[in-house]
């Protein structure tokens, strides 16, 4: 107790104390479980604050019976609590990148709305009242992955709140989820993706701003890296460092390899070979790095960002979706044949679009991409049809067709050769070889089905036989993924 301070015990659970610079009494409870809830009576009268304090003694251990917090505080101080907890863990360099959206969501909506509720008195009525006043200031719907980022944001603030006491478990609230339905962006075909990047190329001169034309010259690399990276424009994208970047040799070939850092936390992920020149560029616009080769940027692990402006400032996320916006809709590029919207995130769909078209499954992409399986299936499986088109218009089983016939009649017209050239020194080889290697041509270009490539190669027939280059072919297909285990081995068998 310090100096000054006058104390009154009413009992071995309840104190009253009045500090010298103060006319009105302290109160002070002993809870069960052994801490001291401090309030003041906001009374000068002594028999009057004994008053108060017993009725709260009283009033906690009814609560304590009926399984509720003896004590509770204002939301504004346990979100501070919680808020203050995630931003120590970023700035420790652990924690994950998604909590800066979680303080956001606390302090934009959640304190705002909150912060004068008693947290033990949040309930599902007053949930769904913050909802609709959440509407009204958003001014439509919010988004169902909007709701998400808040409500796991709450969550944050309700454990805490409950790891010191201040609600129980059996009265927490279970946040509600109304929000609208996301759906995915529109995408760009590969004319159209042409049509950017060589539109690219000059939009920078179509400004006569030195700062825009500094974000332009950025946006060229920064849309052809999302474009054949698929990481996610924005966070993984701008908080990219050079000594993210690394060489990976799978000891025959090498590739450039990614590290970064998401809402799903660090992962890595191949970039595709059209991402060196872009990469490369970034290195020219440096002060710092420019007539270095991208060899010497990796090797030297250069910790700083690497989508800065030729002026040496990192690009603001909103000045390359403005710019972006500007030149889709000054190329009548804005959305698409779907009525979808495109904006920097479309880039992402493109890239799993011509992935899922190449044959790559959803699990390997899932990995390169960090996001769920189900997530990709949800959001790309209904662009099936456009991506198989040969396979539902029927021309993929049409050319197995064929390729079964040729080879059955090549095979028919062999036997009539050998059985008539026994005595040739030499045979001709089989022309059969030509259809194994067509089927595997439609099949790696994504025209032919498994099923209809294993009917092409007549892998049921006695006299079935599989040239070594095509099982080096069929092997390349597995490891890529395009190709089942149980087609495989019925490829080799």
């Amino acid at each position: 107790m310090s100096q000054g301070t006058k104390a009154i015990r009413i009992n071995e659970h309840v104190r009253l104390d009045k500090r010298e610079r103060s006319s009105k009494w302290q109160a002070r409870v002993k809870l069960a479980d052994g801490s001291w809830h401090r309030f003041s009576t906001k009374t000068e009268d002594q028999d009057k604050a004994a008053a108060v304090a017993m009725k709260f003694f009283y009033t906690a251990e009814d609560r304590l019976k009926n399984k509720l917090p003896q004590s509770t505080r204002k939301f504004r101080r346990v979100a501070v609590f919680a808020r203050d907890r995630m931003q120590s863990e970023l700035d420790a360099g652990g924690g994950n990148i998604v909590f800066k959206d979680y303080i956001t969501a606390i302090d934009k909506y959640l304190i705002p709305y909150f912060g004068n509720y008693d947290v033990a008195s949040i309930n599902t009525k007053s949930l769904i009242e913050f909802g609709k006043w959440r509407t009204q200031e958003l001014g439509r719907k919010a988004h169902h992955s909007t709701i998400n980022t808040h409500n796991t944001a709450l969550n944050r603030v309700l454990d805490e709140a409950e790891q010191r006491g201040w609600i129980t478990h059996a009265i927490r609230p279970k946040p509600i989820n109304d929000g609208t339905k996301t759906e995915s962006r529109g995408s760009f075909t590969l004319e159209e993706y042409e049509t950017i990047y060589k539109g690219l190329r000059s939009w920078p001169k179509a400004t006569s701003n030195e700062k825009t034309y500094a974000t332009r010259e950025v946006l060229r690399n920064y849309v052809l890296i999302l474009a054949n990276t698929g990481m996610r424009h924005g966070t993984e994208a701008l908080n990219l460092k050079w000594n993210n970047l690394l060489w990976v040799n799978d000891g025959k070939d090498t590739y450039l390899g990614i590290y970064v850092d998401g809402k799903t936390g660090k992962r890595p992920l191949i970039a595709r070979d059209r991402a060196k020149r872009p990469f490369e560029r970034q290195i020219e616009l440096s002060p710092q790095l420019s007539g270095k080769t991208l060899d010497e940027v990796i090797d030297a692990k250069i910790d700083d960002y690497v989508f800065k402006t030729r002026d040496d400032e990192r690009a603001a996320r909103a000045n390359l979706s403005r710019n972006f916006e500007s030149f889709l809709k000054a190329n009548n590029l804005s959305h698409g044949a779907d009525g979808k919207k495109r904006t920097l995130y479309s880039w992402r769909h493109f890239y799993a679009t011509l992935d899922l078209q190449r044959g790559v499954s959803t699990h390997a992409l899932s990995r390169q991409m960090g996001s769920g399986t189900g997530v990709i299936d949800r959001f790309y499986s209904k662009l099936s049809p456009f991506m198989n088109a040969a396979q539902h218009s029927g021309r993929a089983d049409q050319d197995a067709r064929d390729a079964v016939k040729e080879d059955a009649e090549v095979s028919a017209a062999n036997t009539v050769f050998e059985n008539t050239s026994a005595n040739t020194v030499e045979k001709r080889e089989s022309p059969a070889l030509s259809a194994t290697e067509k089927a595997f041509d439609l099949f790696d270009a994504g025209t032919l089905s498994e099923p209809a490539l294993l009917a092409a190669l007549g892998v049921a027939r006695d006299e079935y036989k599989l040239s070594e280059d095509l099982r080096l072919r069929a092997l390349a297909a597995f490891e890529e993924e395009r190709l089942s285990e149980e087609g495989l081995i019925k490829v080799l068998h």
